[in-house]
């Protein structure tokens, strides 16, 4: 945590991977689906595009994504927060990478029982992220009352929409998919930015909210 905002490298260093970590998982999709030559962003889900010739590209991505959320989480961390949902959220934000990179690691569309595998995680994630944005989000209402709400915005439509996955049809399953990915997207870019600013939380907080 910076006592003088804006200059403290470690918050310059986790925030500048958490921005670069979303923009290189953006450019990955969308050169995946350039380079696969069967782009259609409203039919291909991002699992359906990483199963092909260029798979290493897609995780790439995928682990670009891993290092923002761990940076992201490492960032926040540090600013030692003494709240109950704070720390409950950063912990659901270490257990979303971790099945983030399970989702990269495992070659669930190369062998005949990885598809189940593949939506169990997809299920989880579901279920993590909204958690983590919402019980994150009341320190940053805290902090900036227009970054809070932006977050509880985020973290709200993800929990509302996300069931609406496994319901939609086959042919705007992608589209859907992506609607999604904006807003976890978002949700941690926004988060990137504030850390890198590095506010001085010792003096946006009051001092029984830290240890």
């Amino acid at each position: 945590m910076s006592t003088d905002s804006g200059t403290n490298t470690p918050s310059r260093l986790m925030g500048g991977l958490t921005i670069a970590g979303c923009l290189v998982a953006i450019v990955a999709d969308f050169t995946t689906a350039a380079l696969s030559g069967r782009f259609n962003a409203m039919e291909n889900t991002i699992s359906n595009l990483a199963a092909g010739r260029y798979d290493w590209l897609a995780d790439a991505g995928i682990y670009a994504f891993v290092i923002a959320v761990l940076s992201a989480t490492i960032g926040l961390w540090r600013w030692r927060i003494d709240r109950l949902d704070w720390r409950i959220g950063t912990i659901a934000l270490i257990a979303l990478a971790g099945c983030i990179t399970l989702i990269g690691a495992y070659e669930a569309y190369s062998t005949g029982d990885g598809p189940v595998i593949h939506y169990r995680l997809v299920y989880a994630i579901g279920a993590l992220f909204p958690a983590a944005a919402l019980l994150t989000a009341g320190q940053f209402h805290t902090m900036n009352k227009a970054v809070g709400i932006g977050l509880y915005a985020l973290g709200g439509l993800f929990l509302v929409l996300g069931p609406g996955l496994f319901i939609v049809p086959t042919d705007i399953d992608g589209g859907f998919e992506r609607v999604l990915a904006v807003l976890m997207l978002g949700w941690f870019l926004i988060v990137g930015i504030y850390i890198w600013r590095d506010p001085d939380v010792a003096r946006e907080v009051d001092d029984d909210q830290q240890h």
